[in-house]
């Protein structure tokens, strides 16, 4: 049986609610579309937000582990330009040793040979101590053991060391170090000469070093964009909104909320036409 009710009109009621919720789904669209995301909220997509928040995090920290890399890089540019013009120096400094050998020179000249070489050795302990990065300086012998954090988790780093290029802090086997070499006697040119030697030998070596970490760090930095965009690609197939797909369902949404308009003019009608009837 069907009967006549007007104090609780239900239909009116269920047109009414589903009106709200058209104006809800329209109201979500529109600020899904507004932004450009799906997610905005959690009541969106929970486990989405959740990882989609989780891959924004790891590609934000590869961000900034290819910033550490970066400062890495920067500093071995650095040392290796003050480790070019240290080998520049050593080299002047052979040269002036062979220049002082021989008989042919006097006492006098080896002095004036000598003081050029000083001068070198200046240039090599000003180099020492002026090198720096962020105030710390490169070449003293007290940037070792540095470690820079390039990956996303605990423990990806990477240890950095540079020697000192101070005269005194380069040694020989049997020759003592380079701020002690002394070109004003016979013996002191042939022991400069091969101090010099062992000194460009420890400076090239120094210079393979960097060389060596430069480029593993560069290769570091390469995979770390890789891999950042990566995953902000897949926390965007996962965040962003797919405009073709929401203007679609935008239009649906319309399409209900007149329907469901009409239906509510349609509950009112029944009611109007039961009060015509008991009239």
């Amino acid at each position: 049986n069907m009967g006549f009710r007007i104090n609780t009109d239900t239909r009116g009621a269920f047109s009414a609610h589903q009106i709200q919720k058209s104006r809800q789904d329209l109201a979500g669209s529109l600020e899904r579309l507004s932004r450009g995301q799906r997610i905005n909220k959690a009541s969106d997509d929970a486990s989405g937000m959740t990882i989609a928040n989780r891959l924004k995090s790891q590609a934000d920290a590869l961000f900034q582990a290819g910033r550490n890399a970066q400062d890495a890089v920067s500093i071995a540019q650095v040392a290796d330009g003050a480790l070019e013009q240290a080998v520049g120096l050593v080299q002047d400094i052979r040269t002036r040793a062979i220049q002082a050998t021989g008989p042919g020179q006097t006492l006098e000249s080896r002095q004036a040979i000598q003081s050029e070489i000083d001068k070198s050795l200046e240039a090599l302990n000003r180099i020492a101590d002026t090198t720096s990065f962020n105030g710390q300086k490169l070449l003293s012998g007290s940037f070792t053991n540095k470690e820079f954090q390039i990956g996303a988790g605990s423990g990806e780093t990477i240890d950095m060391s540079l020697g000192s290029v101070r005269p005194s802090d380069i040694a020989g086997r049997d020759t003592g170090t380079l701020a002690g070499v002394d070109v004003t006697h016979e013996q002191g040119t042939q022991d400069a000469i091969a101090m010099a030697d062992e000194a460009l030998a420890y400076l090239s070596g120094q210079r393979a070093e960097v060389g060596a970490d430069q480029n593993r760090l560069e290769s570091t930095i390469n995979n770390l964009s890789s891999t950042r965009i990566n995953l902000l690609e897949s926390e965007s197939g996962i965040r962003d909104l797919d405009y073709a797909e929401e203007s679609m369902n935008l239009n649906r949404i319309k399409l209900l909320a007149r329907a469901r308009r009409f239906a509510q003019v349609q509950a009112g009608n029944v009611n109007k036409q039961i009060i015509d009837i008991l009239e």
